[in-house]
């Protein structure tokens, strides 16, 4: 993936909110997924003209990035600093940018443990890590889609970062995507749209990442009360419905298919209780 418009438009909404990108890493050169007028639009926006099509480097650059460097496996795209992040990165790399921008390439490394911390390491305490990544409808794009919980849980203040901003553009609309831990349930969604999310995460403190891994919060939360999963958690063996179901299959398949209408519903953008809706897909998100 790349710079396409949603991406711009995010980061022209955190350009709006205050983010300052300094001296910027982006993993690979950022490549251009949108029409040159709108690229060409967007960059007059920010003062700006096109002088390199191919990749996104003019817009970076106009939002603040100085200088801008790239990473990659290979220097197949004219990469700055070649490394591949399977593997850790050495200690001159630590806490070494203001802004570290993934606009589409951790989902392709198999090694995510490790990679993402990689990424959290490069950047400075008070700088931010900045990611666009697939959570819905990109199966068979990388090896990974990454939920709201998973990275709200690795971007959390244990390992030293805070996520500022969450945000989804689906079937029309900015959404910002609410922490599971504190909506105490997980969030899902449901649509025929292709998912981004758009996340900025502050590095608030210089502390060593992972020392505990993440855990998702709802079994967290079941482990506190209970000390772990027992029998007494399940509650009772069968309820009414159940011992029915058993007599009559047919209206356990009734059962299951209301369930799932309830979900669908439930999780699409314009009802989820783990979404609220922002603005227009088409304006710059700057509030939450």
């Amino acid at each position: 993936m790349g710079l396409d418009f949603n991406t711009a438009q995010f980061l022209l909404g955190e350009k709006a909110r205050g983010v300052s990108l300094g001296r910027t890493l982006t993993l690979g050169r950022q490549g251009v997924y949108m029409t040159t007028s709108e690229y060409s639009g967007l960059l007059s926006r920010l003062g700006a003209t096109l002088e390199n099509p191919g990749h996104g480097d003019d817009f970076f650059k106009a939002l603040g990035a100085q200088p801008l460097m790239a990473m990659d496996a290979s220097s197949y795209e004219g990469a700055d600093l070649i490394h591949d992040l399977n593997h850790p990165i050495g200690l001159k790399l630590h806490s070494t940018f203001d802004t570290l921008i993934d606009g589409g390439a951790l989902e392709h490394i198999f090694n995510f443990p490790v990679s993402i911390r990689n990424c959290m390491q490069m950047v400075k305490p008070g700088g931010r890590f900045i990611m666009i990544t697939p959570w819905h409808n990109y199966a068979g794009h990388g090896f990974y889609q990454f939920s709201p919980e998973l990275l709200h849980s690795v971007l959390s203040e244990d390992n030293g970062y805070k996520v500022e901003r969450m945000l989804i553009a689906a079937e029309g609309n900015w959404y910002n995507v609410r922490k599971p831990a504190e909506l105490k349930h997980r969030i899902e969604i449901t649509t025929n749209d292709k998912i981004l999310l758009c996340i900025t995460a502050l590095r608030v403190d210089d502390k060593p990442i992972f020392t505990k891994w993440p855990q998702q919060s709802d079994y967290t939360s079941a482990w506190q009360k209970t000390g772990s999963y027992n029998e007494s958690d399940i509650g009772p063996r069968l309820t009414l419905a159940q011992r029915i179901s058993l007599i009559f299959p047919a209206f356990e398949f009734l059962r299951c298919a209301l369930r799932e209408r309830r979900a669908r519903l439930a999780n699409n953008p314009s009802c989820n209780p783990g979404l609220a809706r922002i603005c227009a897909s088409t304006e710059i998100p700057i509030t939450n």
